[in-house]
């Protein structure tokens, strides 16, 4: 198989996933939005984890010692089950749909900074803003992206979509990975980086310090899509 073609394929094959998670099948289908629900957790929070589906999420890094969550639903006929629980530190949000048409949460959290923070979508976009922990992120058809980040380690995967992601601080490891959609990064230009980018479909663009030997490593990748890490 050429390059382009297995581009074409990578971009075909998330069809389904949209198709499953209800974006493509919303069309022209009935849904209900009631209004938004909202919760704390006040008990040590070191990790957050959530594992959504079909609706965009947001997190947000702040002062505050407490975890707030808002999670807005919508569905064709029955609500999705969303449960939470908090076991050794690790904050696990998600839920569950019946076979329907429309069905999918969208989550809007607010978080103390240093906290770990992982997510995974199925159709939405993915929003990090403001934090400090170890971030990862994974969208199977959706954008991502991150700002003032001072992470020391991050990863983000987009199958289809895209990442953009800036930091305020220079991180250690980052990790950028799309299957279709373009790459841009923007990190402090006070730093060198140890740099790895490859790209199918696409051009790769770096104009920040380069270094074999440094500390601060990032690799980019990306099937069809450019791929550009820049200064800030």
């Amino acid at each position: 198989m050429t390059r382009s073609a297995a581009a074409r394929a990578a971009a075909l094959a998330v069809l389904p996933l949209l198709a499953g998670c209800g974006t493509l099948g919303a069309l022209g289908a009935p849904s209900h939005n009631p209004p938004a629900k909202a919760f704390s957790v006040s008990g040590p929070v070191s990790a957050v984890v959530i594992h959504g589906g079909s609706g965009s999420i947001d997190v947000t890094g702040s002062s505050r010692s407490t975890v707030t969550v808002s999670q807005q639903v919508s569905y064709s006929k029955t609500p999705p089950n969303a449960t939470h629980s908090l076991r050794a530190g690790t904050l696990t949000i998600s839920y569950s749909c019946p076979v329907e048409i429309v069905c999918g949460v969208t989550y809007d959290v607010q978080v103390p900074r240093g906290v770990a923070v992982t997510v995974t979508a199925g159709a939405g976009a993915i929003t990090l803003t403001s934090l400090n922990g170890t971030v990862s992120a994974r969208a199977a058809a959706g954008l991502i992206t991150a700002v003032g980040l001072r992470s020391a380690t991050a990863s983000f995967t987009s199958n289809a979509g895209g990442v953009f992601a800036s930091f305020a601080s220079a991180p250690r490891s980052l990790t950028a990975n799309t299957n279709v959609g373009p790459i841009t990064l923007t990190v402090p230009g006070s730093a060198a980086y140890r740099i790895s980018t490859h790209t199918f479909v696409g051009s790769a663009t770096v104009t920040v310090h380069r270094s074999d030997s440094s500390a601060h490593s990032i690799s980019a990748r990306s099937d069809l899509g450019s791929i550009s890490i820049d200064p800030a």
